[in-house]
């Protein structure tokens, strides 16, 4: 129990030296609003013609019926395309995230066109990933889709060895330039190698991200007590709270990628070049079990 503690203390610690590399390169947080933009360009494009046709509430409307749904063939393809899709957009820069970030680590200066000219080296690795991910998530779903406790039991075993398994897997593809195949192998090879230290720094910095975002809420619960008697003051407050969760999500997802960056880095060379992380807490995380 307080061996588990202190890798979650670890993990705020990991955060905070996060955010000093953050600090130092505050345009990451463009990769982050980069992809939700072009996920909202993909999509709008894709879902403008049913809505200046009117197909959009006649595909709604399949979805009243969920059990017929998923017999449908056709729900499968629509959704596997999201899935490549969106999978393909995220890691594109999420991948641009971790390249300009290993710069910063290693010493360097990194710009924004230096970690999109590393996704577009390794484009056609990051299509097969979106291809192969997707393949797997959609086979995740389709056991899940099962009624059966059991089912849904196994799809979401899958769903968590899936996610640690493929934790490293976009700094893999960054470095290595590899297949899907290849880049599994060596995510899960690092995962072993860091004893868990990376998933639970990856809970450490969700929870403070979640700690963070509940007092970004507070003007919200706060607004929502003048609803009726001074609209004005409740809207103000509530785009407040909006705006303040959409910036802490940045930074989070920002953070998490400088994180992954790290423990890749030392676990991969023993050691952080650059001097911007605690080689002590690094040390610690990767010490005997």
């Amino acid at each position: 129990m307080f061996g588990f503690v202190d890798r979650i203390a670890r993990g705020f610690t990991l955060a905070g030296m996060s955010f000093k590399v953050l600090w130092l390169d505050k345009e990451l947080l463009l990769f982050p609003l980069m992809s939700l933009v072009a996920l909202a360009l993909v999509y709008g494009g894709i879902l403008s013609p049913f809505l200046l046709t009117g197909g959009m509430e006649t595909f709604l409307a399949r979805f009243e019926n969920p059990e017929a749904l998923m017999n449908d063939p056709a729900y499968w393809v629509v959704l596997f395309i999201f899935y490549v899709l969106t999978s393909f957009v995220v890691i594109f820069f999420n991948a641009a995230l971790i390249f300009c970030a290993m710069i910063r680590l290693h010493g360097g200066d990194p710009t924004v066109m230096d970690g999109l000219r590393s996704s577009w080296r390794v484009l056609p690795q990051i299509f097969a990933w979106a291809l192969f991910a997707s393949t797997v998530k959609l086979l995740i779903d389709l056991v899940a889709s099962r009624s059966d406790f059991l089912s849904r039991l196994i799809a979401g075993a899958m769903n968590l060895a899936w996610g640690i398994a493929t934790y490293f897997a976009v700094p893999v593809l960054v470095i290595e330039e590899v297949g899907p195949i290849d880049a599994i192998r060596q995510s899960a090879a690092t995962i072993r190698k860091t004893w868990g230290e990376a998933l639970t720094s990856h809970l450490g910095l969700g929870t403070l991200q979640g700690l963070v975002i509940f007092l970004c809420l507070i003007p919200a619960f706060t607004g929502s007590e003048f609803i009726e008697t001074d609209p004005p003051r409740a809207i103000w407050n509530f785009a407040l709270s909006a705006a303040l969760v959409f910036l802490v999500t940045l930074v989070g997802i920002t953070l998490n990628g400088i994180v992954r960056a790290a423990l890749y880095i030392y676990a991969v060379k023993g050691h952080m070049p650059g001097g911007l992380m605690d080689e002590r807490v690094l040390k610690e995380a990767f010490g005997p079990k």
